[in-house]
């Protein structure tokens, strides 16, 4: 049986436990950062390296000697059908599959440009006759307003009340029947404004398509033309059958001359470094997201766990104060954490010898925070505190 703890004991343990496993995440994470750089070093440095060897390789062809040469010629076969499946592939899908989509911009271009112009006609004949209306409505209110000024001269403002009145009422149907007509004309100037915008602005996202996509074409209809010649086929499936071996090279191999055999041991190295610094990266990546799922995991918890503790203090005149039992797997599990962070803490060693992070710290990762052990750790730590609250009824 574990040690018994209150809830508020409870809920100081997941809070430290969830810090510790931070901190070994924290760790991994500076780890995953110096993969990464030396990835990219080492890559650049392993890339360079290639092309200079796949070139000599293929200068002195008969000067590497038969192992070398042997691999390269059994490869050569299946670089052959990599080869042919790429041109037949650009040929029948591809090409026309990109040829396709040009062709729709186009059709949608044109699309654009006959909706602009059917938009064109009808607004410019609803503003006309909008206008024609607007010079009609400002004719009659000339009209009304001569004739209210002739009514209204001298004493016609007391004889001609109610005829001035009348003429009043109608000016200002008129006047506000002029508002609706600018209104309306500055509606349809507007949605004039906002096709031509949203025109223009479909115009230039299918020409910047259409570029990108002709580029496209021309690309891979060049790299077609190169390979429907038979001999850029060979040239092109014996130089990838000389990459494919020496890339994957993982130890020395002989080869009768001095300088090739050099540059090809030195090839082993960097491969090992480069294999070494991606596989370190995929696996960082992956003890973080798990230690990032388990922090998450702690969180929740805690959250359940200070939710009753909030509660029994709310309700402590007739809640009784709980004690929960955590299980001996629980403190297992969670006593690992210091020690894993001092696994991880040398990242500057670690991310200098990645085969010293997979071969030697991995392990260690993968024995005490399996996905076995962690649903454990929860589902044991779960029933115990059901079994607590249990006795509030």
């Amino acid at each position: 049986m574990g040690k018994r703890v209150s809830l508020e004991e409870l809920h100081q343990y997941i809070l430290n436990k969830t810090s510790q496993i931070r901190t070994v995440s924290e760790e991994m994470k500076e780890i995953q950062v110096g993969f990464n750089s030396k990835h990219v070093a080492w890559k650049a440095d392993h890339d360079a390296a290639l092309e200079r060897l796949v070139e000599a390789v293929l200068a002195r062809m008969e000067e590497v000697g038969p192992e070398l040469k042997g691999r390269i010629e059994e490869r050569v076969a299946e670089e052959r059908r990599i080869v042919d499946e790429r041109r037949q592939e650009l040929r029948d899908t591809l090409i026309p599959q990109v040829q396709a989509e040009v062709d729709d911009l186009i059709k949608k271009g044109r699309t654009v440009v006959e909706f602009v112009r059917e938009e064109n006609p009808r607004l410019d004949e609803r503003e006309e006759q909008l206008k024609a209306k607007w010079a009609k409505l400002e004719g009659e209110l000339t009209v009304l307003n001569e004739r209210i000024r002739k009514l209204s001269g001298c004493l016609g403002v007391v004889f001609n009340f109610l005829k001035i009145n009348k003429l009043d009422r109608q000016r200002q149907r008129v006047i506000g029947q002029m508002y609706e007509v600018r209104s309306q004309l500055r509606d349809v100037r507007q949605e004039w404004q906002e096709t031509r915008h949203v025109a223009d602005d479909e115009e230039d996202r299918l020409q910047v398509r259409w570029q990108e996509l002709t580029r496209e074409v021309a690309q891979m209809q060049g790299e077609l033309d190169y390979l429907e010649e038979a001999s850029n086929r060979e040239n092109l499936a014996l130089r990838r059958a000389v990459r494919h071996v020496i890339d994957n090279l993982k130890e020395p191999i002989p080869c009768p001359a001095a300088d090739v055999k050099a540059d090809l041991d030195g090839m082993v190295t960097l491969n090992i470094q480069t294999d070494d610094t991606q596989g370190g990266l995929g696996v960082a990546s992956g003890l973080i997201a798990l230690l990032d799922g388990i922090i998450e995991g702690m969180k929740r918890f805690d959250q359940s766990v200070a939710g009753l503790v909030t509660e029994q203090h709310m309700h402590s005149a007739y809640l009784k104060r709980l004690d929960v039992d955590v299980p001996d797997d629980v403190e297992a599990f969670h006593a690992q954490w210091e020690g894993l962070a001092q696994k991880v803490r040398d990242d500057g060693r670690l991310c200098e010898n990645p085969a010293e992070f997979l071969n030697v710290v991995l392990p260690e990762f993968e024995g005490k925070v399996s996905e076995a052990a962690i649903r454990g750790a929860f589902e044991s730590l779960g029933r115990a505190l059901s079994a607590a609250t249990s006795q509030w009824g």
